[in-house]
């Protein structure tokens, strides 16, 4: 397919794409250095950095992406999870001594269509816990090698599941059996025995959990509308609530020296940490100067403090903070700062026709300069629209766009019930909630109907289908991004250790096809309107590529305006920056022709 001529804007959108995220920080166990990720050289790397600051090193180079990072707990050594062309299907890579960044590192999986998800690793620094679906694709279970001999795989838990490693401290280990992405079963490994610590009926979230003396603390809402803060101790007959808030724990963290856990609220989308006594139950906030959203916290060896992430409109930056002062200090930020420096958006709210009160956030450009309306709609769906960096979302503000980004019901960050709003036959509730937020926007003077562009990426291009098909006079542009355009196809050829998990929320491939078949964009292609461009990773294991080929071959065949643009050594998302650099630059183009008057 011929592309088009490079838009005026391009070189403004690279300065954006080009602006390096710094992430997942890890310190050494002699804590001098903090090892972290970086897309500094356009595809996520492991770099390390001085604990007081200095100039970032990059380490091991590697030619595909990094998707974890582990320091050792003793020694120098560090184990990376690394994938082949966005495949998701991650190996265990193994970096000796950090100290010799370039020397040494070795593969220590080699099971090219089996996955490794990286748990932790045992306090003697040589045996590593992981877990991986080798045994069965649909499965996974928990393995331990020691890195000296890792053809030496020993099994700690076999189940016909979705299983994850939750923690790790000495010999115990902290186990997750999820049912669905909201429902586990949280189990404690000690001397070889399993303790249930949470017999549950119903649904029980547990998103974050960790060990200290013995003791579990967890993020998770036994018979709550939020996360809170839980403590579970084997042989007690029930849990205990430490704290609960009017938001989730998203992050717990015990210190090394047991005497503190590090908290992460989400409140209404910003993180807010907080550092809680065990000893007392003494808590007292410890925040950024910059608000934003925290993605991951891990404490300095001697406990005198933490690192963590916080990504902002500012970019996403590697921060130390100190107990004794609370004073932060940045590590690692991207050597190119963002373009324009732009005012977070603003947290708003309407009501929906059947009173459920729906949250977005709104980006607003500097008058007079508003160009246009643009919805960016999140995946997930279980999961939420928040004020973290987004380089395109940004840019499209600074180029005078209004952007809204709604949580609509089924999003996380608003309680229990919410969330469930847009299980399986209710899910048109929540596509009903976009074209109700354009009522809103339109009554506001804030959008025009047949002139908005609606952006989504995996559900929300789902989204992004659904709204184009059922609402077809609101449009003027759509770009779906590795979206869903057939569930029933979709869950036919998702990775199948996916499939489970996908169908507690969208509906089985059994019991309710008929509803699969009813919500499936594909089939009301003819409803479409607006032009259409579709991004997509060919080895892309969530969304297979047959969705994107499905959409644009129906309306190809229809007559209507669809441009595709497929990418061969991506896959659910678009990592190696020249690609994104081409996705976007075609995206922005593609919604600048269609969305803006011409004279």
């Amino acid at each position: 397919m011929a592309t088009s001529p490079e838009p005026a804007s391009a070189p403004r959108l690279h300065a954006w794409l080009s602006v390096a995220t710094c992430h997942t920080p890890n310190p050494t166990a002699d804590g001098e250095q903090v090892l972290f990720l970086s897309d500094e050289t356009g595809l996520p790397q492991v770099w390390a950095v001085g604990t007081n600051g200095g100039t970032p090193l990059r380490l091991l180079p590697n030619d595909e992406r990094v998707g974890a990072l582990h320091a050792a707990p003793s020694g120098t050594a560090a184990i990376l999870a690394v994938d082949r062309r966005g495949d998701e299907h991650w190996q265990l890579q193994y970096l000796p001594d950090v100290r010799q960044p370039t020397k040494g590192g070795r593969m220590l999986t080699d099971r090219p269509a089996a996955i490794h998800l990286p748990g932790g690793w045992r306090d003697d620094g040589r045996r590593f816990v992981f877990s991986s679906n080798a045994r069965d694709g649909r499965f996974f279970d928990i393995h331990q090698l020691n890195v000296d001999r890792p053809g030496e795989l020993e099994t700690l838990w076999e189940h016909d599941g979705w299983t994850d490693l939750v923690a790790v401290r000495e010999e115990d280990l902290l186990i997750a059996e999820r049912k669905t992405n909201l429902d586990a079963d949280l189990y404690l490994v000690r001397s070889g025995a399993r303790h249930h610590l949470n017999p549950h009926s119903g649904e029980q979230t547990v998103t974050s959990g960790t060990l200290a003396g013995g003791i579990v603390y967890v993020g998770s809402n036994p018979g709550r509308e939020f996360c809170a803060l839980v403590r579970y101790r084997v042989g007690a007959s029930n849990h205990e609530f430490l704290r609960e808030y009017d938001g989730d724990v998203e992050l717990v963290r015990a210190s090394p020296d047991g005497q503190f856990l590090a908290v992460v609220l989400n409140r209404q989308g910003w993180s807010d940490t907080r550092v809680y006594a065990i000893a007392t139950g003494e808590e007292r906030a410890l925040n950024s100067g910059q608000r934003g959203v925290v993605g991951s916290l891990r404490w300095l060896p001697d406990s005198s403090g933490y690192v963590f992430d916080l990504s902002s409109t500012e970019g996403v930056d590697v921060y130390r903070r100190l107990l004794a002062t609370g004073k932060e200090k940045r590590l690692a930020t991207s050597p190119r700062l963002v373009p324009v420096h732009l005012a977070p958006p603003r947290l708003g709210e309407f009501r929906a026709s059947d009173g459920v009160s729906v949250p977005y956030w709104e980006y607003a450009p500097t008058p007079p300069s508003v160009r246009g309306t643009i919805l960016w709609v999140h995946g997930g769906p279980e999961a939420q629209a928040r004020p973290s960096f987004s380089p395109v979302v940004e840019f499209l503000v600074a180029e005078g766009w209004r952007v809204i980004a709604p949580n609509v019901r089924g999003s996380t960050g608003y309680g229990r019930t919410f969330v469930h709003l847009d299980d399986v036959g209710l899910r048109l509730n929540s596509v009903r909630d976009l074209s109700e937020l354009v009522g809103r926007l339109v009554r506001d003077g804030k959008a025009t109907p047949g002139r908005l562009g609606i952006v989504g990426a995996s559900y929300g291009g789902f989204m992004v289908l659904s709204a184009a098909t059922r609402y077809p006079e609101l449009w003027g542009a759509a770009v779906d991004v590795v979206g869903i355009a057939n569930l029933v196809t979709f869950l036919e050829e998702t990775g199948p250790w996916r499939r489970a998990l996908r169908e507690a929320e969208y509906g089985s491939l059994t019991t309710d096809r008929r509803i699969l078949e009813d919500f499936s964009p594909i089939h009301r292609a003819a409803e479409i309107r607006a032009p259409l461009f579709v991004i997509h990773g060919r080895n892309d294991p969530r969304v297979p590529v047959h969705e994107a080929e499905q959409i644009v071959g129906t309306l190809r065949t229809l007559g209507r305006e669809v441009e595709l643009l497929i990418f061969e050594d991506e896959g659910h998302v678009i990592s190696r920056l020249p690609n994104r650099i081409l996705a976007w630059s075609r995206a922005v183009e593609f919604l600048d022709r269609h969305l803006t008057p011409r004279a």
